[in-house]
């Protein structure tokens, strides 16, 4: 790659250039037409001002040039750090007050005089603040990940129709009683489709939210209709709508941190730049029409994929009841071991603990009775990685689940790619960890 010429480098050559030029082909061409030393010398003159001038005039104008250039910067540049400052603040808000919550709660916890109802409402409470922190940690996560192009799609047969229902389903039992939420969908022809069904749910879910936040009476109406060979979706709103000089940029990163009813309502303000982002990656669009006062209307479209049918029946999982089996946890973290032994106390298994990856193997040679491992792939003396590469070389059939809480990378291709069974990301739930582990216990 060619090194870029500074600007006073540039600048310089240009004058000399110019001024090399003149001297060199202008007193030629007057001393050949002007014999008189007296007019020769008045010419001289006048050609010394000709050549300021005119100097100056290309000076003016290729300084112009650069300075506009420098100046736009410098004006986008004060722009962003602005918006940076603003989003910054509202971050700092964002994490301090669940913060500030889990903080003060799990203080009064302590208490002992407590009844059981207060213990139980403020249980409740540290429970809504953790989603909440977790909600803007993952926000921020996914924008990081959009913006270093790490953002990968996993298609998959989703159907649309279902996932359209669990979402109406999942916004009707929470929404207002002065809003009323409608689906409209239509029966395509093939009820599966190939997308990522965590990404296009999680756009969807950014715009309902949204479009609750708000709406405080009225309606949202969603849905989805086929448009050529696209899919468009669908949120309108009756709620507050957005000023006409935002329309443009309301997708754009840091754009709503200044905005005063994102700080009234509250939210990080990243979820429509996370959208735009997906529905790119998708090979899509996304545009919103609004008019302030009276509401909004956002609409995406992705290409329709349909799943075509290969033949094969797919039969319902049934419900696996958990074995005494004995589980291999193989996590360092002291914490992270006694909440995965405590959550899985009422399942019965036999838990036996490894601090690292050359331990797990180890153990597992050992001992003949483990049935599943837990892997956490970030840890000393041998990672959960080439932990699971091993224990692959002699024993292929056991369920090994990766567990991390590395999110912006390849982690889950890398874990499976290892020989990992599935993957689950810290932090999970207590539901989370008993369907996964349900799900790949072996049948004995």
């Amino acid at each position: 790659m060619k090194k870029k010429i500074q600007f006073e480098y540039k600048f310089l050559i240009v004058y000399l250039l110019i001024g090399g030029i003149w001297i060199l082909f202008s007193d030629r061409i007057v001393q050949s037409l002007i014999l008189d030393i007296n007019l020769l010398t008045a010419i001289q003159t006048y050609k010394g001002w000709f050549y300021v001038l005119i100097t100056g005039l290309l000076f003016f104008i290729y300084l112009k040039k650069d300075l506009i250039k420098i100046r736009k910067a410098e004006g986008k540049a004060k722009k962003s750090e602005s918006l940076k400052s603003a989003f910054l603040q509202n971050m700092s808000h964002e994490i301090r007050t669940p913060m500030n919550g889990i903080i003060g709660f799990v203080e009064l916890l302590k208490d002992e005089n407590l009844s059981k109802q207060q213990r139980e409402r403020y249980m409740d409470i540290v429970l809504k603040c953790s989603d909440q922190l977790l909600g803007v940690v993952n926000d921020v996560l996914d924008l990081s990940m959009i913006e270093t192009g790490n953002i990968k799609l996993e298609e998959e047969r989703v159907h649309l129709n279902d996932l359209m229902d669990e979402l109406y389903v999942s916004y009707s039992e929470t929404i207002s009683k002065n809003i009323s939420l409608s689906l409209l969908k239509e029966e395509l022809d093939k009820k599966e489709i190939l997308t990522d069904s965590v990404k296009l749910k999680q756009v969807l879910d950014n715009l309902l939210s949204n479009a609750k936040k708000f709406t405080s009476d009225g309606k949202i109406e969603f849905g989805f209709e086929m448009q050529n060979h696209d899919l468009l979706f669908f949120v309108k709103d009756t709620g507050a709508g957005i000023h006409a000089n935002l329309l443009k940029s309301i997708f754009n990163r840091f754009e709503r941190a200044d905005v005063e009813t994102t700080k009234l309502i509250g939210g990080a303000g990243l979820g429509l730049a996370i959208c735009k982002g997906i529905i790119s990656e998708m090979g899509g669009k996304i545009w919103v029409e609004s008019e302030y006062g009276t509401g909004s209307d956002f609409y995406f479209k992705i290409p329709y994929k349909p799943a075509q049918n290969n033949g094969v029946t797919i039969e319902k999982e049934c419900e696996i009841e958990i074995q005494k089996d004995c589980l291999l946890i193989v996590e360092d973290e002291d914490s992270n071991f006694l909440y995965l032994t405590e959550v899985l106390e009422d399942l019965g298994f036999e838990i036996s603990r490894a601090k690292n990856g050359k331990e797990a193997v180890s153990m597992y040679q050992d001992h003949s009775n483990i049935n599943m491992i837990l892997m956490d792939i970030k840890m000393p003396i041998l990672d959960g990685f080439e932990a699971t590469r091993r224990i692959r070389q002699f024993d292929s059939k056991v369920p090994i689940i990766a567990q991390t809480a590395f999110v912006l990378g390849n982690e889950k291709k890398q874990a499976l790619e290892a020989g990992c069974t599935d993957y689950i990301s810290k932090p999970f739930k207590k539901e989370e960890i008993y369907s996964i582990i349900k799900k790949h216990q072996l049948k004995v």
